[in-house]
């Protein structure tokens, strides 16, 4: 039994425990009184059986924890992945797991780009065409060679609509720009169209449509931007990845186990830069209550856990205890469209809902004061023309006040009531949609309380998974209102504004402004770093005065974090906890 089983069944008090028992055998043949005629035979198929056997050991010890002496990395985190397929991530969670199983092009590290597969590389003086070569000698985790044509496929699996990855626009016009990339998404193209092409083994060349000047960190830091193996696909199917022993990888670890809530890691000797990995294996434990997690620390059983907001003050300043702001910009989707609250499709409803939200009371309540009350909606650290895009343009933003204005909250919401003719706002139900994560529902409760004390509206809280949420309730707009959030997969405001452009597959709100969506298309080719920056702010403003959301807080992350643990990163960015290339002293 597993030390985070242990720990987990004192938090429960569990009644019983089960006792296992992990064998492996492997032995040498028997011996035999049989005639000399059988004795080849019989010595064959013993040795096939020990060879048998012993693969099923290596395999078996594979999944299990560090040998005495090896460094073995251990953390927890609350939600499975949506999936280990890497065309398919669809979160900081996923993109997490395969930042450690794959490699890119290039990697981002700390926000600089660093080689990856790719050891040198040029950029055409039109910044449209980037031409990659390949290092020399590199493999897969099964010894065979790694090259373009790998790049390839997987460039045109992460769009080709039959692989319906949730993140196939990422290489549209809505992020990477990659020439035809939306019109293969869409099928109306075929994917040898998309502009992506590998004259030979060593060489990957990606064509744009127009320059983007994030280009490069995006590749580095979305790891859907890797390459795939053809023939595991065709030959697992739709089971590609759904274990470990599915799938081949090229990055710095290899997955050895999925099973029992438990991701096992073990370093990949066949990656190109193996000397940088120090870690022998890692375990990613999944555990949804944050108070266990936090006890696995406590008794030694992880190196690595977050403090939920509840318990900072308890372990704020301890040793090990640290912080950092990871990028998340959490708010309220608003689905635009609601057929099954028509209110919502009312500016003036929306517009109620977010005046009727006291974000410093919410800030204490919900978060204990660790977050920061968010009044806008791009995060203001990402970058700007020549600052940070908070420091040029946040004075401009229509902000919602920090302490709401009930006032103009009962305003809207009777202007929206007179329209669809509702004479009592206790007749309003609005259906809520949040995780099971404890934390998420604490949140979720504060803003139904806020909302039925200052909207006397009625809202009923609709807890779902993790998974469910992001591949198929939002995606499908099967929701009301719902919380969530967005990390940037590259420093520019366009990484948040993309998420509201009409018919985008990522506009989980089904929101729709023909005058903001101008305002995107047009700074895509403006060429003038200030001039673009000034449509994105107006764009912003357009979404904050039509209410498309509900702004909330920017995350600072608190964590513990063993003081024989170095070289992790905490970062903002598609990539919170960088852990790849960290150490353990024993």
């Amino acid at each position: 039994m597993s030390k985070f089983k242990k720990v987990l069944a004192l938090m429960l008090a569990a009644a019983m425990m089960a006792s296992l028992a992990a064998c492996g055998s492997s032995s040498a043949p028997a011996e035999t009184t049989a005639a000399a005629e059988e004795a080849a035979e019989t010595t064959a198929a013993a040795e096939a059986a020990e060879t048998e056997a012993a693969e099923a050991a290596e395999t078996e010890a594979a999944a299990e924890p560090a040998a005495e002496g090896g460094k073995e990395f251990r953390y927890a985190v609350a939600t499975e992945p949506t999936t280990l397929d890497p065309s398919k991530g669809n979160s900081v969670g996923d993109n997490e797991i395969q930042r450690a199983l794959t490699e890119g092009l290039v990697r981002t590290i700390d926000g600089q780009v660093e080689p990856g597969l790719a050891e040198t590389w040029e950029i055409s003086d039109d910044l449209l065409t980037y031409t990659f070569h390949l290092r020399e000698g590199l493999l897969w985790s099964d010894g065979e060679p790694l090259t373009a044509q790998d790049l390839l496929y997987g460039f045109q699996r992460l769009v080709n609509p039959e692989t319906a990855s949730p993140y196939g626009w990422i290489a549209t016009d809505d992020a990477a720009h990659i020439v035809n990339a939306g019109a293969v998404l869409a099928g109306e193209m075929g994917v040898e169209e998309l502009g992506v092409e590998a004259p030979d083994d060593s060489t990957f060349i990606i064509h744009l449509n127009t320059p983007a000047p994030y280009f490069l960190s995006l590749l580095g830091s979305c790891t859907e931007f890797s390459p795939v193996r053809k023939d595991f696909v065709e030959q697992y199917g739709v089971d590609f990845a759904a274990t470990a022993d599915k799938n081949v990888y090229s990055g710095p670890f290899i997955l050895t186990s999925s099973e029992n809530q438990e991701l096992h890691y073990a370093k990949n000797p066949n990656y190109w830069n193996a000397e940088r990995v120090n870690f022998d294996t890692v375990v990613q434990y999944i555990v949804p209550e944050a108070a266990t997690q936090v006890a696995m620390y406590e008794s030694g059983d992880l190196d690595m856990v977050y403090v939920p907001v509840d318990m900072v003050p308890e372990y704020e300043g301890m040793e090990g205890e640290s912080s950092y702001q990871n990028g998340n910009d959490d708010f309220v989707y608003i689905n635009c469209s609601s057929e099954t609250q028509p209110l919502l499709q009312d500016k003036n409803f929306r517009l109620a809902l977010n005046y009727a939200l006291n974000h410093q009371e919410y800030i204490t309540l919900a978060t204990n004061d660790v977050y920061d009350p968010a009044t806008t909606f791009v995060l203001p650290l990402v970058g700007g023309a020549e600052k940070t895009y908070g420091e040029e343009y946040g004075s401009t933003l229509s902000a919602f006040p920090l302490e709401g204005d009930l006032d103009k909250a009962k305003e809207c919401l009777q202007l929206a009531m007179d329209a669809a003719g509702y004479s009592d706002p206790s007749e309003i139900t609005l259906n809520f949609t949040c995780t099971d994560n404890e934390t998420e529902k604490k949140i979720v409760e504060t803003i139904q309380y806020m909302w039925k004390e200052n909207l006397g509206i009625n809202v009923e809280i609709d807890q779902i998974t993790y998974g469910e949420k992001y591949t198929d309730v939002f995606p499908n707009h099967n929701f009301e209102v719902g919380y969530g959030g967005w990390s940037p997969d590259y420093s520019d405001p366009y990484t948040y504004l993309a998420l509201y452009i009409g018919g985008s597959p990522n506009n989980y709100s089904a929101y729709n402004n023909p005058d903001f969506d101008a305002l995107l298309t047009a700074s895509t080719t403006e060429q003038d770093p200030k001039a673009r920056m000034e449509m994105l702010a107006k764009a912003e403003n357009i979404l904050l005065e039509d209410g498309a959301m509900v702004p909330l807080q920017y995350r600072t992350q608190h964590y513990l974090l063993n003081q024989n643990v170095t070289g992790i990163k905490f970062s903002l960015g598609a990539v919170n906890l960088d852990w790849p290339f960290g150490d353990i002293t024993q």
